[in-house]
């Protein structure tokens, strides 16, 4: 009866060993397989970076926040976004989360240059914009040279400048713009800390917002034809006219099926 048991016994753990081996095999199997793209309709990727302290409030991270409050106009402009074909991602201009600003190891635009081939690794069909506000734009300028210079470079169908600048980042602001960037547009005050027009030839517009004929210069708003006027600089982020304006040009990049 014992030599019948043990028999029964060493039978139960070869045939446990076997399935320990066949899982673990499975699993390594899973873990080697290429990700590979999800099937969906073609969208249009939409990464929004933002200001040297527009780091998104909690109330704004957790939806939460009436729209005119908070910390990231850009992020207000994310939200607006969430339509359908459209996938909004939303950066601070280090590189970090929402939130997340004062990480102490920021990924910086390195950090968004990896996002944004990650996903289009998955959504190859996907169309690419990209919007920076103030520091968020010189960002975003590094962020497109970045991806121009690789050896697989990404075209970006539209880069918009929401009054970009380098100022307390570098002496020279970046000049001109990638090849493989196909449109750009750029939102400026007249603020001697900011870019200003940008010298771009082609399938570019320059919008004064300190123009009166612009339509975004009014008596009672912002001074944006100032010279020296921080709040004019920050009331452009959260202009709901000038988010009209860039969901208008965004929207039209919409991929079709």
């Amino acid at each position: 009866m014992r030599t019948a048991i043990l028999g029964f016994t060493l039978i139960l753990a070869s045939l446990g060993i076997a399935a320990i081996a066949k899982a673990a095999e499975s699993d390594a199997e899973q873990k080697s397989a290429p990700v590979k793209s999800q099937r969906r309709p073609p969208h249009l990727y939409c990464v929004l970076i933002g200001g040297m302290d527009s780091d998104p409030s909690p109330e704004q991270v957790a939806g939460a926040a009436p729209r005119d409050a908070g910390n990231s106009g850009l992020y207000r402009l994310r939200g607006d976004l969430q339509v359908d074909r459209v996938f909004p991602e939303y950066f601070n201009w280090n590189g970090t989360q929402p939130g997340d600003l004062n990480n102490p190891q920021p990924p910086r635009s390195a950090g968004i240059v990896e996002r944004m081939r990650e996903h289009c690794r998955l959504h190859p069909r996907d169309r690419v914009a990209i919007v920076g506000n103030s520091w968020g734009g010189h960002t975003a300028h590094e962020v497109a040279r970045d991806l121009a210079k690789s050896e697989t470079p990404l075209a970006i169908d539209l880069v918009i400048f929401l009054d970009p600048s380098s100022a307390g980042r570098t002496l020279v602001p970046p000049k001109g713009r990638p090849i493989t960037v196909n449109s750009s547009a750029n939102y400026f005050t007249r603020n001697r800390f900011v870019w200003g027009p940008l010298k771009i030839q082609e399938s570019h517009e320059n919008i004064d917002l300190g123009d009166p004929g612009s339509g975004y210069l009014r008596e009672e708003g912002p001074k944006y034809n100032a010279p020296f006027d921080f709040p004019a600089h920050v009331a452009a982020e959260w202009d709901e006219r000038i988010h009209a304006d860039i969901c208008r040009r965004l929207l039209k990049l919409i991929p079709g099926d």
